[in-house]
């Protein structure tokens, strides 16, 4: 009899006119009373049959977890609407979409949750104006990834210059130019980002990389100079600093000015600099030193070369043997070291550096900590345990969390591949250059190397810093220490011995 009564109870409440949730919910809400607002409209979501309170509930219920700081798990029904497409049945999706627009500025919901967002086919009437930054930008990111560049430059001029990502789409279209041939188009494209960033913290990266995106262009068009005044604009104290000072170094080769070239890579080959990946710099001393007829000299950068990298390259083809299919467990084990609890594979940790500063990684790395901090918070909710919200959230997060890990996994193990084949390939060039070397065959070699000798000369001391000609110039000689204040300032006062051996 008993549970007869029960099972009547339960019919009952199923029973019950859904619109009583709603209601509940709709005034919840009013009193910003968020949590039980969104238990009374996932309640609503889930029992009842009416398509249009359905809808407007889904709606209520990512609403009250927006407003209740939940982004992510707001993230998933604004998703939900955004992914039915524009119609007559979907009244929300001009408004979901402005909403992601707003989260996404905020915290990255990531590029595959996007990606997928978009899929849906839309006309332009279609997006809200306040969404249309947000996306053309990623319609413009998927295409440009694609390789699809004159759609992806359409895509991105379509963004309207008040979106925060105006920018963002800016530079994409100075690397599309460049990409293009069009090397002034870009360069007016990167100074606009420089003009847009000026004293705008936030936008340090970006700002830092036109910089370096100008120097390229100059740099692809012989005009070195120039290249070294925008490389000589990276702060000493930003990550891109390093790249800068060697990119550079080329510059210097070819004007000529192999003094330079040598005291950066003397930087570069500091004690502060070991777990760093320039393994090119060795090759670059070894044919300045070529160019200078310091042949004593070419064997020994080849020497350290090898000294240095051959237990990096055995490290890091086991590595890769080891995590070839286990995308996870390769993401785990760089997120190890970023933690400072990398076990194996030390002599590999350069290149394992070098990994987790690649947008894959960090990408993941915000998803991770964004998703986990909600999953903290929902732990706290007892009361949404009975609706099945909880649980439904929670498996949304621990999915997001999984996808992320998967996706930059796989794209940092091919970065991976790819660094191991560049030191494969040096490997080689070593071994070149010496057996060309023993070979007798010197001239050939030098040969090789095709320097532009009707560059403007100009005299440079000291890393990027440009000489000023009447300024009288004192050597000192370096005595094996280095100090961390004249990093990037070492140029070498070493004269060519060519004409002496012409003598000979």
């Amino acid at each position: 009899m008993m549970k007869k009564l029960k099972w009547l109870v339960f019919f009952l409440l199923l029973s019950q006119p859904a619109s009583a949730d709603y209601k509940r919910a709709k005034a919840l809400f009013a009193k910003q009373d968020y949590k039980r607002a969104a238990n009374e409209y996932f309640v609503t979501f889930s029992t009842t049959k009416k398509r249009s309170e359905k809808r407007k509930a889904e709606w209520g219920l990512a609403q009250s977890l927006q407003k209740d700081g939940l982004l992510y798990s707001s993230s998933k029904y604004y998703s939900i609407i955004v992914r039915r497409g524009r119609r007559a049945s979907n009244p929300f999706f001009r408004s979901a979409l402005e909403e992601l627009g707003k989260i996404n500025s905020k915290l990255s919901l990531g590029r595959s949750h996007i990606v997928k967002l978009f899929k849906t086919k839309l006309r332009l009437s279609d997006v809200p104006g306040p969404a249309r930054g947000f996306y053309f930008y990623y319609k413009g990111i998927e295409a440009f990834g694609k390789r699809s560049f004159e759609q992806s430059a359409d895509f991105f001029k379509k963004v309207p210059t008040s979106s925060d990502y105006y920018l963002g789409a800016v530079f994409h279209l100075g690397v599309i130019s460049n990409i293009s041939g069009r090397h002034s188009r870009g360069i007016a494209y990167f100074e606009k980002v420089l003009a847009g960033t000026r004293g705008k913290k936030q936008y340090d990266e970006m700002r830092e990389m036109s910089l370096m995106n100008i120097a390229r262009v100059h740099y692809e068009n012989k005009r070195y100079t120039q290249a070294i005044s925008y490389y000589g604009q990276i702060p000493r104290s930003s990550e891109n600093w390093l790249d800068a000072l060697w990119e550079s170094s080329w510059a210097f080769f070819f004007m000529e000015k192999y003094n330079n070239t040598l005291g950066n890579i003397h930087t570069l080959h500091s004690p502060f600099f070991e777990n760093r990946f320039f393994p090119e710099s060795y090759i670059l001393n070894a044919i300045t030193y070529l160019r200078l007829c310091r042949y004593d000299s070419v064997k020994d950068s080849m020497g350290q070369f090898k000294k240095r990298y051959a237990p990096v390259y055995g490290d890091v083809k086991s590595m890769l043997n080891r995590y070839r299919g286990d995308a996870k467990g390769f993401y785990k084990l760089v997120y190890d070291y970023k933690r400072g609890n990398l076990r194996k594979y030390r002599d590999a940790e350069q290149i394992i550096k070098k990994l987790s500063s690649i947008d894959a990684y960090k990408g993941a790395r915000d998803t991770i900590r964004f998703a986990d901090r909600e999953l903290d918070i929902l732990r706290r909710y007892g009361a949404w345990r009975s609706s099945g919200l909880l649980k439904n959230l929670a498996n949304f997060l621990k999915s997001k969390k999984k996808a992320a890990i998967s996706n930059a996994g796989r794209l940092m193990f091919k970065e991976g591949t790819t660094y191991y084949s560049q030191l494969l390939e040096l490997s080689n060039q070593t071994k070149l250059i010496v057996a060309e070397m023993q070979l007798g065959k010197l001239q050939k070699l030098r040969s090789l190397i095709n320097v532009d000798r009707g560059s403007k000369r100009v005299d440079f001391i000291g890393g990027l810093q440009k000489l000023n000609i009447n300024e009288t110039l004192e050597y000192w000689p370096f005595e094996g220490e280095y100090w961390e204040d004249e990093l990037g300032f070492y140029v070498y006062n070493l004269e060519s011995k060519c004409q002496k051996a012409k003598g000979k």
